[in-house]
């Protein structure tokens, strides 16, 4: 996986090979897991966190994610193939603590205007 520029936000991360659907592409070193928000960390649900400056960092809101988190496995798998390019995407809703409505650019035909949270 490369950092680049994104069009949805900043940078983000985008696979330098074709994922398959299903395929755990990233596994989340359970070292830097938390069990309470710590600056620069991200909420992955369940009341964890993680602190991954090298991947989950960067990786951009979609609402029509390409990705996932399992928890169980603390993997990043894709939840369709993805092409060699692609900016891997997760949906904040299914991670992200709840919150204010914050606008989302992803770009998605099925783009909901925003995100908050846990839905």
């Amino acid at each position: 996986m490369i950092k680049q520029k994104s069009k949805i936000h900043g940078l983000g991360i985008f696979a330098d090979r074709q994922i398959t659907e299903g395929e755990e592409f990233y596994k989340i070193p359970i070292d830097i897991i938390f069990f309470h928000n710590t600056p620069g960390a991200a909420h992955i649900g369940d009341g964890l966190y993680v602190f991954d400056e090298k991947v989950l960092k960067w990786v951009n809101h979609s609402c029509e994610p390409n990705s996932a988190i399992d928890l169980g496995k603390t993997v990043l798998y894709a939840l369709r193939e993805i092409a060699s390019g692609e900016e891997i995407t997760v949906d904040y809703d299914k991670t992200e603590a709840e919150g204010d409505k914050i606008p989302c650019n992803c770009g998605s035909r099925l783009c909901r205007g925003y995100f908050t949270g846990l839905a």
